[in-house]
């Protein structure tokens, strides 16, 4: 199953449930009544977000800002981990709003609360269960990919190649079985942009080898891997890239974007 925003595949995806009913009423109500708008954001809805995500990153990269100290060389790394993954819940904030308040007119008259509760409250569900759930996959898998990075950096002396490699059963996606086996230097281009994951809940990793022959990939056609895990978080210290939809923010919107849209960051 695909959701409609950026074709995340629910698989093995665990549900997260942030948000009560009570919660999600409020937020309907204030959007509704004007409180929650494109210029002022839930900030409560936006925080959990992202300390869940954050507990992603820091599940995922094996390590916590808390006990680090900010001289420790995975300081930087995780700290701009964690950092992306605010802006990013900044962003889908944005976005999840936009898409409610759409639901405020009907062509030229006002929606009645009725049946713009029943409407938003479908939305939110997806955003804040669906969506989520998906994100947190996938703040822990390209955490967990950066970290990796890090290690391959550190002993590319050695071992000076690294294998794409499947999780080999029937459930990997044929874009990915194509990249199966694939042996490139740990330097080579080919790790920049498809160092796994390259998709939403991908299992697909990569072997570090003190030897191997390099695959020729000259005239291999990467094909359905979204432009969003088209990058190397460790590379980029990023877990999500700014090629996700959530980042196509409306021209006269980009003034708060880069101000995270006055929602505070850690």
């Amino acid at each position: 199953m695909c959701c409609g925003f950026c074709d995340i595949q629910n698989i093995d995806t665990k549900q997260l449930n942030l948000f009560s009913d009570d919660e999600v009423e409020r937020i309907i109500y204030d959007i509704y009544n004007g409180t929650i708008n494109l210029r002022n954001l839930d900030a409560h809805s936006y925080l959990k977000t992202a300390r869940k995500l954050s507990e992603g990153v820091f599940d995922g990269y094996g390590k916590n800002l808390d006990n680090m100290l900010i001289n420790a060389p995975d300081y930087q790394m995780l700290s701009s981990l964690r950092d992306n993954v605010y802006i990013f819940s900044g962003a889908k904030e944005f976005q999840k709003t936009r898409e409610v308040s759409s639901l405020l007119t009907n062509g030229d008259s006002i929606s009645s609360f009725g049946d713009f509760k029943k409407q938003a409250k479908g939305i939110l569900d997806e955003y804040n269960e669906n969506y989520l759930s998906a994100e947190y996959n996938s703040a822990i898998s390209q955490s967990r990919s950066a970290s990796q990075w890090q290690d391959i950096q550190k002993e590319k002396d050695i071992l000076p190649y690294l294998k794409y490699r499947t999780a080999g059963d029937g459930r990997v996606r044929p874009e990915h079985a194509a990249l199966d086996g694939i042996v490139k230097r740990v330097d080579d281009a080919f790790w920049t942009t498809l160092m796994p994951p390259n998709g939403w809940n991908c299992r697909c990793g990569v072997i570090q080898m003190d030897e191997g022959e390099e695959t020729n990939t000259e005239n291999l056609v990467v094909e359905n891997v979204p432009n969003e895990f088209m990058f190397n978080a460790g590379k980029r210290e990023e877990v999500f890239s700014k090629q996700h939809p959530y980042f196509d923010i409306p021209e006269q919107y980009k003034d708060l974007a880069k101000q995270n849209f006055n929602l505070p960051l850690p």
